[in-house]
């Protein structure tokens, strides 16, 4: 009977992680949430995604490319030199 009922939960706990991982690969693309150690960890292309997100966040749906650029150096500025690993980059606006 123990078996028969771990092998009836194997799909439910199948889709429990699935969900799990799939809430947590949005999570580092958050906008001005993300922190620095998280920031600097993503690519270039991610980079950008979570600026335009953090323009979004703040009222801009559509920010020029050069004031996306001018932010993504911007936080990496920040989080390389007076950011810790937790800071978020929405502290370069202030």
């Amino acid at each position: 009977m123990g078996r028969a009922r771990t092998i009836r939960s194997a799909p439910a706990l199948a889709g429990l992680l699935l969900v799990m991982t799939l809430s947590g690969c949005g999570a580092g693309l958050g906008g001005g949430n993300t922190t620095c150690g998280d920031y600097l960890q993503l690519s270039a292309s991610d980079q950008k995604q979570v600026i335009r997100n953090f323009f979004e966040e703040k009222g801009n749906s559509d920010p020029s490319g050069g004031e996306v650029l001018l932010s993504q150096q911007s936080a990496k500025l920040y989080c390389n030199t007076v950011g810790s690993e937790s800071d978020p980059i929405s502290n370069i606006d202030g």
